[in-house]
């Protein structure tokens, strides 16, 4: 009990709440601080002889029961259900199961567990009790809080102790250890796909399904948006996109890229589609340093060609950016023109990049085997970058790529 100097009077803890707001007493306005209220004696006197109960016990202001467990009472066994028992356990998160007698008796240990501290007395006396109350809260070495009675079988269950991870052995705080265990780039799991049964480390999952013949594709041809396992991608793609309908195919590309060209430049690509045209469509590993190819497509005549993306480090230029190029061997004389798109998360084109030659020029091939780039690095903004990336990582690139051989 504190009090101003007219003798006014309340508990401490509503007198510092009222002066938070306030600095006067609240009966008489009088001026007051915290640091100068008055001990009450008698008042104080009278607190200490009233009686109480620890506040460790069952229901008190520091039970950390959950709610549901306090409300869980146990009623006479002749008079509860198999149901009842089972959902008083499932409140107590005990185990709901086995026969009756074993639950009955599981249920009685947890309540007799959650009954706290018994002591009733005085306010006088609860100072000294506390410091001997085995359901008062206690810190063990280790930084966790436990009651005092259950410290000495703590050890076994200290969330503080080190123990070994089961993939790596790595010692780890056993509190984060499910957390650790979760993301432990050395566990192994199966992979997800139905029909594919192989394990691998976490780490290389990502990995193995950007390559798992079970994985659910897209088509990766324009305006395709066809879902199919990746082993069947190849039969789709000949029966649905080459072939026949491979003029079609690439008409349907350029009408995709015509925001990026004049109308009158469209045209005379068209005209110019001949079998001696292909789209590439490939990947790489997101927008990290490497070297990515493309498969490699036969044109005929002994001519082979494949797509590059570099990303590597400095070149002797100075270059630090991506890199687009196209490759073509077997054959020292022939034209080129390729056009270089960045595709979005749904395969639709984000940006043509790049563009060797043009249709009305195509790039001139000087060599047996050479490779070919539009000589300027491309930057992709941060927009590029976030609207490219694939929930594997992953970003694809298309190109469509016409030799001339004659």
């Amino acid at each position: 009990m504190r009090g101003c100097k007219e003798g006014h009077c309340f508990c401490k803890p509503c007198y510092v709440t009222a002066l938070l707001e306030k600095k006067s007493c609240p009966a008489c306005r009088e001026n007051v601080d915290e640091s100068k209220l008055l001990p009450n004696r008698e008042l104080e006197g009278v607190v200490a002889k009233l009686r109480m109960r620890c506040p460790h016990a069952a229901g008190g202001k520091e039970d950390a029961s959950p709610p549901a467990a306090k409300r869980a009472k146990l009623a006479p066994a002749a008079f509860v259900t198999m149901e009842e028992l089972r959902k008083q356990l499932r409140e107590r998160f005990l185990e709901a199961a086995g026969s009756k007698a074993e639950m009955e008796a599981r249920l009685e240990e947890d309540r007799k567990k959650r009954a706290g501290c018994g002591w009733k007395g005085r306010v006088a006396e609860l100072p000294t009790h506390l410091k001997m109350c085995d359901s008062a809260p206690v810190e063990c070495p280790k930084g966790c809080t436990v009651a005092r009675k259950d410290l000495p079988q703590h050890d076994d269950s200290c969330g503080g102790i080190e123990v070994k991870c089961s993939h790596c052995e790595q010692l780890i705080v056993r509190r984060s250890l499910v957390e650790h265990e979760g993301a432990c780039i050395d566990a192994t799991s199966e992979c997800p796909n139905e029909g594919c049964s192989v394990e691998y480390r976490t780490w290389a999952m990502n990995q193995h399904r950007t390559e798992c013949e079970r994985e659910e594709v897209t088509c990766p041809c324009p305006g395709c948006e066809t879902r199919l396992l990746r082993e069947d991608l190849d039969a789709h793609v000949e029966a649905m996109h080459l072939g026949d309908s491979a003029g079609q195919q690439l008409q349907r590309l350029w009408r995709v890229n015509a925001e990026l060209m004049e109308t009158a430049e469209i045209e005379r690509i068209h005209a110019a589609a001949s079998p001696t045209s292909w789209v590439f469509n490939w990947r790489a590993d997101g927008w990290v340093r490497g070297f990515f190819e493309s498969e490699t497509h036969d044109f005929g005549q002994g001519v082979m060609g494949e797509c590059t993306l570099s990303t590597s480090e400095r070149d002797a230029c100075g270059d630090d950016e991506p890199v687009i190029g196209f490759t073509v061997s077997g054959r020292a004389k022939c034209r080129v023109h390729a056009t270089f798109s960045l595709l979005d998360k749904h395969n639709a084109t984000l940006r043509q990049v790049c563009e060797i030659g043009t249709a009305d020029a195509p790039r001139e091939v000087e060599e047996d085997y050479e490779c070919l780039s539009c000589g300027n690095p491309f930057t992709p903004t941060a927009d590029e970058k976030a609207q490219s990336v694939r929930a594997d990582g992953s970003i694809r690139l298309r190109a469509v790529v016409r030799l001339f051989l004659d």
